[in-house]
């Protein structure tokens, strides 16, 4: 094994044609800020947990928000039941009232951004509109048909047809170019009366 070792040691050659000053940037480079928010506030002379911190986001989730231990649970619960009922209250309120961060704004403009709806960004694999299409051309609304179907390979049922095709519906990126095509984009979905939605073979016919 040392003979080995000694000839491994003695086999390696120091490599010219690499830049050493190039690679050692790289090495100590924090990696490229994908958030524009984040971006610009980043600081790179600055470690990336400050930098993080003081946007007041979390660095690392698992200090955070640790996993619930038992032991250590039982022992705040203890050190609570012996301290004195205001002890506890100023160190609750000692907790509640922390400094906020420098670059808070960075965190509530995140939080807003998060809450903004964006619309509906599901979509139906192709393979499956094209078999919903397909279907619905056949055999309009009637499931039960749509399951005895020669081409339905997945051997589905009816209320999985039904599912699929209200689902495919709702998906206005998807369904508009079909009703244009059949010409039922001004044609109101919800009425009943309309024989062109009326629905065969489910349990939520009248």
């Amino acid at each position: 094994m040392v003979r080995r070792l000694r000839k491994t040691k003695k086999n390696q050659k120091y490599d010219y044609s690499r830049n050493r000053k190039r690679l050692n940037a790289k090495d100590r480079r924090n990696g490229k800020v994908k958030c524009p928010e984040i971006r610009k506030e980043y600081e790179p002379n600055k470690v990336p947990a400050r930098n993080i911190h003081e946007m007041g986001l979390a660095y690392d989730v698992n200090r955070v928000i640790p996993i619930p231990n038992a032991k250590r649970m039982m022992k705040q619960m203890e050190a609570a039941f012996s301290e004195e009922p205001d002890e506890v209250l100023l160190a609750e309120n000692e907790k509640k009232t922390k400094r906020p961060a420098q670059k808070q704004h960075v965190a509530d403009q995140l939080e807003e951004d998060a809450k903004e709806f964006s619309g509906i960004r599901f979509r139906l694999p192709r393979p499956q509109v094209r078999q919903i299409m397909m279907m619905v051309d056949r055999y309009g609304f009637d499931y039960n048909a749509m399951a005895k179907d020669r081409r339905n390979y997945e051997q589905e049922t009816w209320r999985q047809f039904r599912a699929k095709v209200r689902r495919f519906l709702k998906i206005p990126a998807q369904c508009t170019p079909y009703l244009e095509r059949k010409g039922w984009l001004d044609c109101d979905m919800s009425d009943a009366t309309d024989p062109r939605w009326k629905e065969f073979c489910t349990d939520d016919e009248a």
